[in-house]
């Protein structure tokens, strides 16, 4: 379902865009689809051998291992192979830091004010950067792009599905606010310790509630309301939930204000990064703060501390993603980062759910995406072995019922071929 913009205008043109190739997609859609005999991973639950998911007009319709195949729908034999909901970066910036593109051309840090909540990630993206392609042969449906970490508040982050097209076609729901809570020492005008920055942001959410009081004051009675403010609109939007907001940090420092500011103002807050988990897990147990671990490069050995932190958390009950945080790494490795953690005590379930349900719960997507259940969106991916098999490869990749990657045929949403041995 689509969020609301702050800005009507792009709304609007979204409306217009999505009405366009409404058609298009409700076509290549609307046909049934049975994949049988496949090891399915609903995420919900335990795995299902040799079972039947069925698909109709772009959703989920049944799954299971006794389920009715109508005699016009189109048959799938996954014999050998298994089915996961398609994967959700929560972290990245593709389409910002674009493949083959120097620094000079990236456009995702905003640094004029420490303070950017006006700036929008999905007024930059391109949506014909090569690594979508790439993304979507890992088995990627659905990105978190979020703006930079330079600053302590660089913008709105936006919610994406990699059907290919034009933004507004790509475009899922609103990403919230990304906070930062580091402190960079080269712009003269910024906080300059970590402490600083937590201050800073605490002071602009109080602004926030007193923007959001005196609006409701002069409506209830009839007086007139502060002049408008988008900083304090989309710090508002925190306030009342309506937004998540990501704080970057990896540090027990940057965690600990997170969960503070949490607690202080009832945000729908997560952690990005949050390497040092394993510091304090029972504080964000009992805080209830979900992290998204990342990145996981393929070079980190599972004798690193930090590769505990969030096994001890999922073994408590808490909420862990995993993110590739690309171009630090691809998200090719998350998939074998999910191994890793398995071979340090995670359970698959929790390691599956790691890179699909849980991040679908950062952004309040849970009941539309991330797992294999009748009434969800129909995106998940064929894999050609166990999903958490280092030598397994996607080999079909689905979005709203409708084939986006083939293995085979090389074929993609993007109209772009994924290099050879990718």
């Amino acid at each position: 379902m689509l969020r609301r913009f702050t800005h009507t205008t792009l709304l609007v043109l979204c409306v217009l865009s999505v009405a366009a190739c409404t058609t298009s997609q409700e076509q290549a859609a609307s046909s049934t689809l049975a994949i049988v005999n496949a090891n399915l991973y609903p995420i919900t639950g335990e795995m299902i051998a040799g079972g039947t998911m069925l698909v109709r007009d772009g959703k989920i319709a049944e799954i299971g291992t006794d389920v009715l195949i109508p005699s016009d729908a189109t048959v799938i034999d996954a014999s050998g192979k298994s089915v996961i909901p398609g994967i959700v970066e929560s972290h990245s910036h593709m389409g910002f830091k674009q493949l083959n593109i120097p620094s000079t051309g990236r456009n995702n840090n905003e640094l004029s004010e420490p303070i950017n909540a006006h700036v929008r990630a999905i007024d930059g993206l391109n949506s014909n950067d090569a690594a979508f392609t790439l993304a979507l042969a890992s088995g990627v449906t659905t990105m978190n792009i979020t703006t930079g970490s330079r600053s302590p508040n660089s913008g709105q982050a936006v919610v994406i599905k990699l059907r290919g097209g034009t933004i507004e076609n790509m475009f899922l729901a609103e990403g919230g606010m990304k906070f930062a809570m580091r402190a960079d020492g080269e712009q003269d005008n910024f906080p300059p310790t970590v402490d600083a920055v937590y201050e800073l942001l605490r002071s602009e959410l109080r602004s926030a509630q007193s923007y959001i009081e005196a609006r409701a004051v002069a409506e209830s009675s009839g007086g007139s309301p502060p002049p408008r403010n988008l900083t304090r609109e989309a710090f508002g939007k925190l306030i009342t939930r309506e937004w998540v907001v990501g704080v970057h940090t990896g540090d027990a420092q940057g965690m600990r204000h997170a969960i503070a500011l949490k607690k202080e103002f009832g945000l729908d807050l997560y952690i990005h990064h949050a390497r040092n988990t394993y510091e304090l897990v029972e504080e964000l147990l009992e805080g209830e703060v979900p992290i998204s671990f990342g990145p996981i490069l393929p070079g980190v050995g599972t004798e690193n501390p930090q590769i505990m932190g969030p096994v001890r958390l999922a073994e408590g009950g808490g909420t862990v993603a995993f993110h590739a945080d690309h171009p630090d790494a691809h998200q090719y490795f998350l998939r074998h980062a999910s191994t890793m953690f398995v071979r340090k005590g995670m359970s698959e379930l929790d390691a599956l759910a790691a890179m699909t349900l849980n991040p679908a719960k950062l952004f309040n997507l849970d009941e539309q995406i991330g797992s294999l259940s009748p009434g969800k969106d129909a995106d998940f991916v064929i894999i050609d072995g166990p999903p958490l098999d280092f030598e397994s490869l996607v080999f079909q990749v689905f979005i709203d019922g409708r084939e986006v990657f083939n293995r085979t045929t090389g074929e993609n949403a993007f109209g772009q071929r994924v290099p050879e041995g990718w």
